[in-house]
């Protein structure tokens, strides 16, 4: 493999979407930038040297924990950016991303792996009913749903693990379900179609240890990690075992999909 450090950050963004599989919204979303920005270095109509650093750090370990630096003007202030296709306005002013994260809010971290798959992890605020705790969990079912739809040669699995704040500044973090994980769509589905979209719901009823789940029915749920995996067995054998009902089937609680 090349020297990072030798290539052009053109040639980065061709290795990164290369070796994770990557989209043009994925990769603009891991740089905090927007997808045309990244099409534009590729396609050399900027030089993107602002962007090396966190290229290399993307290209070689499948995140940015630091995303690169927003243009300020004289005053210090950040400069306007142009607006997404639609918006009212034709600029908006950029997130700070010097920031650090707020309490109060939930936040998403992801890390790209090969083939396509990728480490989700999410911390959620700690007031219950918060609006931003909603957010958090929907974006937990969101990234299984992007799993999902990202699934259509291969079959994806995930594995997902919830952290419950135990008090006294101390948290666990427990496996839901089996360290096998769940189908991805299988999940979607019971999501949806069992749970009424309600996620928090959804991974109460999976834990198997009876203090994790009475942690997270009681809103003591602080933390996700949703890992994504390439299935052992093919979609051609998996969906034959559908159609002839004979795949195995494990959900806590009822019919759960866990082979």
């Amino acid at each position: 493999m090349s020297d990072p450090a030798q290539l052009s950050p053109a040639e980065l963004v061709t290795r990164v979407r290369s070796a994770y599989g990557l989209t043009w919204a994925e990769l603009g979303a891991a740089m905090n930038r927007s997808p045309r920005m990244m099409q534009k270095i590729a396609r050399g109509e900027t030089s993107g040297e602002s962007y090396r650093d966190a290229l290399t750090e993307l290209h070689e370990t499948g995140a940015v924990s630091k995303a690169p630096r927003r243009r300020r003007n004289a005053a210090g202030k950040l400069v306007p950016v142009r607006a997404k296709r639609g918006a009212k306005k034709p600029t908006v002013v950029p997130k700070d991303t010097r920031r650090g994260p707020s309490l109060t809010r939930h936040s998403t971290t992801t890390t790209h792996l090969p083939d396509g798959n990728r480490i989700v992890r999410i911390q959620l605020p700690k007031t219950v009913g918060s609006p931003e705790r909603g957010a958090g969990l929907h974006a937990a079912r969101m990234s299984i749903v992007n799993v999902a739809r990202g699934a259509r040669h291969q079959d994806k699995r995930v594995h997902i693990r919830a952290t419950v704040d135990i008090g006294g500044g101390r948290t666990r973090t427990f496996d839901v379900g089996s360290k096998g994980g769940y189908l991805a769509a299988d999940v979607v589905s019971d999501v949806r179609d069992r749970n009424g979209g309600d996620m928090g719901g959804w991974i109460a009823s999976q834990m198997g240890d009876r203090y994790a789940r009475d942690a997270v029915t009681q809103g003591q749920l602080v933390g996700l990690s949703v890992t994504s995996f390439n299935a052992v067995r093919s979609k051609e054998e998996r969906v034959a075992q559908d159609e002839a009902g004979a795949r195995r089937w494990g959900r806590r609680g009822g019919r759960t999909r866990w082979g």
